[in-house]
């Protein structure tokens, strides 16, 4: 791609992304600056990020919100693309970013939508998974990211418009790869939860990862997208399951032994 954009940094968070970094920072040549903030990698993110000519700093990881924040204050240039370092963008949307960040934008900020491919890079396009819109391009002076440990929001203080094109989001390239994502992220879910006084019980153990299920391959259309949609919503069906389960757990399963006491009484009524 000819064109290029100096008013622009792309600012990914990065941990132990050796394997598909390289992708995400080659997408992101056209750009004026890019920059890698890592959380403390053992394997070659930090080499590769700064072989592509990214600036790379380090910065141990408290959150997401808390390190996309810091990728932030290290940009320099007027409009920040916030990403993480499994997506991709894709030349059109590129293209797209150039010509607002040139042009005198209406907007303080922009929603992305957002291709999710899993597995063996299938677009999931059913199930709730698309267009999956992310506010992530924005003005470096009227951003940033809010939230706990996990599932950080970004806020802009102004108007936001709409990009056409996609960032693509190559999220798994296997079960085993998102069974570790479960494993990782239902830890921090738990522990977030914690903090605000939630408690898991033997209902919301049992009723939740059915209720997702009902509704994202049945309802949303999850089944549309074959045997591909089918695992995707088993698999997170199960990341909710072991969520609550790792919560009850925290709390020496309180709530559960409740729910089994409640459960009891009712079955020796007369």
């Amino acid at each position: 791609m000819n064109k290029t954009a100096g008013n622009v940094s792309v600012v990914i968070i990065a941990q132990n992304e050796g394997r598909i970094i390289s992708r995400c920072l080659e997408s992101a040549a056209w750009a004026g600056e890019v920059i890698v903030v890592d959380g403390g990698s053992t394997d070659n993110t930090v080499q590769t990020a700064r072989k592509r000519g990214a600036k790379v700093y380090n910065n141990n990881f408290k959150g997401f919100a808390d390190q996309k924040n810091y990728a932030i204050s290290k940009a320099t240039g007027k409009w920040v693309l916030s990403l993480d370092a499994d997506e991709v963008i894709e030349e059109k949307l590129a293209e797209e970013i150039i010509n607002i960040s040139s042009s005198k934008s209406p907007c303080d900020g922009y929603y992305i939508p957002r291709k999710n491919l899993y597995y063996t890079g299938k677009f999931l396009r059913f199930g709730g998974l698309y267009p999956d819109r992310q506010l992530r391009f924005f003005k470096r002076n009227t951003g940033s990211f809010e939230g706990a440990i996990i599932h950080e929001g970004l806020k802009v203080n102004g108007t936001t418009g709409q990009f056409k094109n996609a960032l693509l989001h190559f999220t798994k390239p296997g079960v085993k790869a998102h069974l570790d994502t479960v494993n990782r992220y239902t830890g921090l879910e738990a522990q977030k939860n914690v903090h605000n006084g939630r408690r898991a019980t033997g209902y919301t153990i049992l009723i939740k990862p059915v209720s997702y299920f009902l509704k994202h391959y049945f309802l949303k259309l999850g089944f549309l997208d074959g045997v591909e949609g089918l695992i995707y919503h088993m698999v997170s069906a199960h990341y909710v399951f072991i969520k609550e389960v790792k919560l009850a757990e925290k709390s020496g399963f309180k709530g559960v032994k409740l729910f089994a006491t409640i459960l009891d009484k009712g079955k020796n009524r007369p």
